[in-house]
């Protein structure tokens, strides 16, 4: 595969660093070009996702479609997938934005939690985008938590863990951004002292948007009796892996990190990292120099935090570098 060159990165002299880089990354941004219809996804254990499509006037069948898959506490409402499925459609890209398990518009039809696992649902979005795309190359977008949904499955299909699907070829590209490869290593870099904020704002997140089904289960009540959960770690141990079926939170962290298939991955792939990520450590792309295949291309900033990438224009570097990547 031919060396792909990023656009040039000029990052905002007041947003210097990780955590204002970060923070940056949640400013709101308008929706004016999109008008989505919603598709109810049925998924495993009787539960249904909720892909939001926008499609260009002049889109013809054999046109590109394009998957947005968001991260932790997101949705498909984000800024950034907002700002990512505006480039896609004026690039004249059909885009679906997908909703996780008990997030946006599939808040109210989940009795489980969404979790790095949930490989397949990824999977069966992109069975829906190739049945209403019928011909066409597809490709695809992950951010965070959902980028690493997105390699797991595409990894565990190369290992031929999960079933080859009749439109994986049509997969031409995907681009993920700040995955988190390793779940046990991203959960104790957050439990250092200085990281703590995350834990607390993503905790009271997460807590805060628990689907109505997920609060009906005897298991999840039991477990919310304790006290408050002061880290992700606890989280996970406590209530996303029991109630996930998984046996504590190492055993989440080891069974739904996709560093465990990243390396059978066939399809084109550009990762995207930056180097003072407060959430990934950059380790966990750049220590294992066999980690990644042949038809994977790493690209390490020097700053950018998680999902920030804010340039001097006050423009996100990713939708720039995504729109490269596609149309390479």
């Amino acid at each position: 595969m031919p060396q792909f060159e990023p656009p040039p990165f000029d990052p905002h002299p007041f947003f210097k660093g990780g955590h204002l880089q970060t923070i940056a990354a949640t400013r709101e941004v308008s929706a004016d070009l999109l008008s989505p219809i919603q598709h109810v996804v049925p998924v495993s254990d009787g539960d249904s996702i909720v892909l939001h499509e926008d499609c260009p006037v002049d889109w013809v069948p054999g046109n590109q479609s394009v998957l947005l898959v968001h991260g932790l506490s997101g949705c498909h409402s984000a800024p950034y997938m907002v700002r990512l499925a505006e480039s896609c459609l004026k690039s004249g890209s059909r885009v679906f934005r997908m909703d996780m398990r008990g997030c946006g518009a599939a808040h109210s039809l989940s009795r489980n939690l969404p979790h790095a696992g949930r490989s397949d649902d990824v999977i069966s979005a992109l069975d829906l985008i190739a049945e209403k795309s019928r011909e066409g190359p597809m490709l695809a977008v992950g951010v965070s938590l959902g980028a690493g949904q997105l390699l797991r499955a595409v990894g565990r299909i190369g290992r031929g863990d999960s079933n080859l699907p009749n439109w994986f070829e049509r997969l031409e590209r995907i681009a993920v951004v700040a995955p988190p490869l390793d779940l046990r290593r991203c959960s104790a870099n957050l439990q250092r002292f200085w990281l703590r904020p995350y834990n607390f704002y993503f905790i009271r997140a997460l807590l805060g948007s628990v689907p109505p089904g997920v609060h009906q289960r005897a298991d999840f009540r039991k477990a919310i009796q304790e006290r408050r959960p002061r880290t992700l770690w606890e989280l996970d141990d406590r209530i996303t892996a029991p109630l996930s079926g998984f046996d504590g939170a190492g055993d989440y962290y080891e069974q739904a990190s996709a560093c465990r298939v990243v390396s059978f991955n066939p399809v084109p792939t550009l990762v995207v990292a930056a180097a003072d990520d407060p959430i990934v450590p950059v380790g966990c792309f750049a220590d294992d120099p066999g980690l990644w295949p042949q038809s994977t291309q790493l690209v390490i900033t020097s700053t950018g935090g998680h999902m920030g990438f804010l340039d001097r224009r006050r423009r996100c570097w990713i939708d720039e570098v995504v729109a490269s990547w596609f149309s390479t």
